[in-house]
């Protein structure tokens, strides 16, 4: 998804959302869509260092 498809930060924050909370059983209690959105903006960042190795 990061790398083939170029998703956006938004796109993989609402995926790693979903994979939590529907597939993983975890609850969100305020703030697990703040760190998906904190992880998925990294993620992006990084893209370009990921395509390197």
């Amino acid at each position: 998804m990061l790398m083939d498809e170029g998703a956006t930060a938004s796109e993989i924050s609402g995926y790693l959302y979903i994979v939590a909370t529907e597939h993983m059983g975890l609850t969100d209690h305020g703030r697990l869509a703040e760190k998906s959105d904190q992880v998925a903006q990294l993620l992006v960042q990084l893209r370009p260092e990921f395509g390197t190795h």
